[in-house]
């Protein structure tokens, strides 16, 4: 369940949405000169029409695959309407495993030495 204080976005996509599909990528420096993160979402409805999507390019301040994922999640998470219930799909499995020990439990103190743990705070606010 969503329940949005304050967004990151102005944009709020309509309570149809039953699916947000979340992806992101990091291109490491050998392919660029610096590394390039970037991150999308695509909002689905019930009947399988996209009303929505979204792509985004990332700072690269300690970039990782990882963190860009975890950028899509936050990201869709904040169009939704407050109280939605939808389903996210990943490829990322350590995205499922982290969203399990950091958003699906009770807040842990260890939690603030691990990487990515402001995002993960943040997608937790978003939800509370």
């Amino acid at each position: 369940m969503l329940n949005q204080g304050s967004r990151i976005s102005d944009i709020l996509l309509p309570s149809s949405v039953s699916t947000l599909y979340i992806d992101g990528s990091f291109l490491p420096p050998s392919s660029h000169l610096t590394p390039s993160m970037a991150y999308a979402w695509t909002a689905i409805d019930s009947d399988g029409f996209i009303l929505e999507s979204h792509y985004n390019t990332i700072p690269s301040l300690f970039p990782s695959a990882l963190r860009s994922k975890i950028f899509a999640l936050l990201h869709g998470l904040d169009f939704l309407p407050q109280y939605s219930k939808i389903t996210v799909t990943t490829d990322c499995a350590q995205l499922i495993s982290l969203w399990s020990t950091y958003v699906n439990a009770p807040f842990i103190p260890k939690m603030l030495k691990e990487f990515n743990h402001l995002l993960w705070s943040s997608a937790r606010a978003i939800i509370s």
